[in-house]
């Protein structure tokens, strides 16, 4: 099995065009000296920024906008056609989720806890999702430093019940990026896994659409079986060799003020269980797993971050088990 290249990317900008203080020109220009090489422009309500934007190789941009409604915020992406947000209902949302997947779009839920009306209009997520498998990533990381946003807690949590439902949703991390000043953790993103060295936003869309996502506080973290499957995957259950691996050279290279220190590789189960611990030493781990099959997986990356202990570093997208 070919082996996926692993891109950083911001799925969550905002530009001059919405509310953002960046010209499209600016934005593109932060995330490169950030050495991200993909970001979604998602402005609110708009994709008036996509002509400009959508030149741009270095970094590529996949294009979208932000529904910003009263009752959530909700990225679009790569929509073929205009879908009317202005009337999307509580209890109606999934025939908007089905009207963006026939315009080929990708439906994602921004911050679903963050503080709502009058803070932030809509911030926290009231749509009332009958068929969670419309949706096809949500965002389990917001804003700059996610150990220290007590939202994001419940974001995981949310994400962690709909994946023991059966539903395969990817995580990602939405800085929300709007100017800047106030940044912390800039080296924080979301990886994407695709196929080729170069990447362009079909290959964003498509790592999305199939799962293979990391979020990070900045180190890349990810594993990968003995015959080469990793996140998104769908394996036989069964006794599992898997490879870790840790690379902070993106890290290195921004020459940040942020430290990070592996400490300890978790991996999670069903109903949250931790079924692997065991501490983090050097840039590759071999572990072998047994694993139960209709189960889920997924490796987290924990340590120190700028000296304070506890801080999770980096979540994998879980693999999956075949049913019996």
């Amino acid at each position: 099995m070919a082996d996926l290249h692993w891109f950083p990317c911001e799925l969550h900008c905002h530009t001059l065009h919405s509310d953002g203080d960046f010209s499209v020109a600016e934005l593109l220009q932060t995330a490169h000296e950030r050495l991200l090489d993909g970001i979604c422009l998602t402005d609110h309500n708009t994709t008036a920024g996509l002509a400009e934007a959508s030149c741009s190789r270095a970094p590529v941009v996949l294009g979208g906008m932000e529904w910003t409604t009263y009752f959530g915020h909700m990225p679009v992406l790569d929509c073929s056609a205009y879908v009317d947000w202005r009337d999307a209902s509580v209890d109606g949302i999934d025939e908007k989720l089905r009207q963006i997947h026939a315009c080929g779009g990708l439906a994602g839920v921004a911050h679903p806890f963050q503080l709502g009306t009058p803070i932030c209009t809509g911030g926290y997520w009231e749509y009332r999702v009958r068929d969670w498998s419309l949706v096809d990533y949500l965002e389990i990381w917001s804003e700059g430093s996610p150990y220290l946003n007590t939202s994001n807690r419940r974001a995981i949590a949310l994400w962690g019940s709909l994946l023991d439902r059966g539903y395969r949703i990817a995580p990602t991390f939405g800085r929300d990026w709007h100017r800047t000043a106030g940044n912390k953790l800039i080296s924080a993103c979301t990886y994407l896994g695709c196929m080729g060295e170069t990447l362009t936003p079909a290959g964003m869309k498509t790592a999305l659409q199939s799962g293979k996502t990391v979020v990070s506080a900045g180190p890349l973290f990810y594993f990968k079986t003995e015959r080469g499957e990793t996140v998104g995957d769908v394996i036989p259950a069964g006794r599992s060799d898997w490879r870790f691996v840790t690379d902070c050279s993106r890290v290195a290279r921004m020459q940040t003020e942020n430290t990070f220190v592996p400490k300890e590789i978790r991996v999670y189960t069903n109903g949250g269980r931790m079924c692997l611990c065991l501490p983090a030493e050097g840039e590759r781990q071999t572990a072998t797993l047994d694993l139960e099959p209709a189960h889920w997986y997924r490796a987290e990356l924990w340590g120190e971050t700028d000296g304070q202990g506890g801080c999770q570093l980096a979540v994998t997208a879980p693999i999956y088990t075949q049913h019996p």
